[in-house]
């Protein structure tokens, strides 16, 4: 004899249970994988920790920088600085009222040269 819903069920529970047993293996696939991602974040969180590899890094006795002292006027106030081609600094001060401009040679670690911007006629000159 030939029952029609005893059919569809006993179809319905066997797809139920291998849809079990594929969320069972899913989920165990899951906590496998933050183990190992917990285990690999802690290695790499103890390589960050080594004072050796800081030490080496932050040596106080090793200069990589190139120390030149500039003395200003007082009077002066630096408006702006920027660096030019062959290690050059235009350094843009109001001094006395007046706009003027410093450039300094890095390499030769002396002043270029001084450019003082007064206001004059409408046009440009130079004198």
């Amino acid at each position: 004899m030939f029952d029609p819903k005893t059919e569809k069920t006993s179809f319905i529970v066997s797809n139920i249970r291998a849809i079990k047993i594929i969320a069972i293996i899913l989920g165990l696939l899951i906590i496998i994988g933050l183990i190992f991602l917990f285990w690999g974040l802690g290695k790499k969180y103890n390589k960050l920790n080594n004072t050796t590899a800081i030490d080496k890094t932050l040596r106080d006795d090793i200069e990589y920088t190139n120390k030149f002292d500039f003395n200003e006027p007082t009077e002066a106030q630096l408006i702006s600085s920027s660096l030019g081609v062959n290690n050059e600094i235009l350094l843009r001060y109001l001094y006395q009222g007046k706009n003027t401009l410093v450039i300094l040679d890095l390499k030769a670690k002396k002043i270029k040269s001084i450019v003082t911007l007064k206001k004059g006629q409408n046009s440009f000159k130079i004198n």
